[in-house]
């Protein structure tokens, strides 16, 4: 899909009514490797931090290999970083699973650090 503006992406919110759409989450990762809307995204996911519903979608994304190589997957990895380490000891598992991937950007984390805290 394509988008021309932050207006016409912005209608498309993967967020309504309490629930997350897939579909749309899916785009919204895609276009967050977008620089003309990867500023606007990030701000968008940052009210989302601690939302745990979340959290299992983008792991989903980046765990299934039907989304290989896909920018759904690098926005996947970059949105679970920036999720809260509460959400992310919840899952300890799946990121564990996650940080084990040998390509390198399918790794949430860039770094051992997150071994402190998990």
């Amino acid at each position: 899909m394509r988008f021309n503006s932050w207006d016409e992406l912005k209608k498309e919110a993967p967020f309504c009514n309490g629930e997350w759409d897939k579909d749309k989450l899916k785009e919204y990762l895609i276009q967050s490797c977008n620089k003309d809307f990867d500023l606007q995204i990030e701000l968008y996911f940052a009210q989302f931090r601690k939302d745990g519903n979340l959290a299992n979608l983008l792991f989903e994304f980046l765990l299934n290999e039907d989304y290989d190589g896909s920018d759904c997957q690098i926005g996947a990895a970059y949105f679970i970083r920036k999720l809260d380490r509460s959400v992310l000891k919840e899952r300890k598992e799946l990121v564990l699973k996650a940080q084990e991937n040998e390509v390198f950007w399918r790794r949430p984390f860039q770094t051992d650090d997150y071994l402190k805290w998990i």
